[in-house]
């Protein structure tokens, strides 16, 4: 995304606690900042792309002293909605403003610039931010008025690819099982009603070819299981569906896979099915 900015020509300065994520940051043409208010200070947009809700409400407690007036701080981040609106009633204070706004396409749609971006937010800060969200992404929706609606929308995405790809991974296991040959059964499925992106993209892209490579790991996955759980205990929603598969990943993140690349869970699943791609 930093890339995506620099070659469009707008100035940027980076900051990350991790020292390789900055380093590239100044080799991609960004100014190195010392700290989260330091990539603030004086800057008319700022952006928040983080991992967790902890780390959005560390960095933004940080960022908050550095906040100009009038700027637009947007927060990108898979967060909690509660995060995110707590934020923006601290922005407001400062006398700045801030838009919900995450995003889905992985690293792949990053690089490409076609992320779809979901807005959280009134409808004149959307406008605000559109040209530079422009340079980021392909498909802007506008999901909600406030703050913390796109978060609400990004979780509930992931709920379902997360899901999906469980659902996928039980698919494989039997198909194997019956003897099948996986990529026959990826094609088979994706001219079907059973298509999804998690049978076309991760278990065709990813899991067949062994590359395990999408960059988002099955603990941010779980994250995001997690937070859905919440809401729907929140609202009185049952979500029976959600939690099995919260357990499922729960699962393996408890058995030390948390930090591994989350289209492994297939590959977890059918060892716990006792078969193999190779059988």
């Amino acid at each position: 995304m930093l890339r995506r900015l620099v070659a469009a020509g707008r100035p940027v300065r980076a900051f990350d606690t991790d020292e390789r994520a900055l380093a590239a940051a100044a080799q991609a043409g960004a100014e190195r900042a010392e700290s989260p208010a330091d990539a603030a200070r004086e800057a008319d947009v700022v952006i928040t792309m983080l991992p967790d809700p902890r780390a959005v409400e560390s960095a933004g407690s940080e960022l908050l002293g550095g906040l100009e007036r009038d700027a637009l701080w947007i927060e990108m981040s898979s967060s909690h909605p509660a995060t995110t609106r707590a934020l923006a009633a601290q922005a407001d204070e400062h006398g700045a403003a801030l838009l919900d706004a995450p995003v889905s396409g992985g690293v792949k749609g990053a690089e490409a610039g076609t992320l779809t971006i979901m807005l959280g937010g009134p409808a004149a800060l959307v406008d605000r931010s559109r040209p530079l969200l422009e340079t980021l992404g392909s498909t802007l929706v506008h999901v909600g008025d406030r703050p913390g609606d796109g978060d609400t929308a990004k979780t509930l995405n992931n709920m379902l690819s997360a899901t999906n790809l469980a659902a996928a991974a039980e698919a494989l296991a039997i198909a194997l099982r019956e003897g099948l040959d996986p990529e026959r059964l990826v094609d088979c499925v994706n001219g079907g009603t059973g298509a999804s992106h998690a049978m076309r993209e991760k278990v065709g892209g990813h899991v067949l070819t062994g590359r395990f490579d999408s960059r988002f790991t099955l603990g941010q996955y779980l994250k995001d299981l997690r937070i859905a759980h919440a809401l729907a205990a929140e609202h009185r929603v049952p979500a029976p569906v959600n939690a099995a598969a919260q357990a499922l990943w729960t699962s393996h993140a408890a058995r030390g896979a948390a930090g591994e690349d989350h289209t492994r869970i297939v590959a977890l699943l059918l060892a716990d099915a006792g078969v193999a791609l190779s059988d």
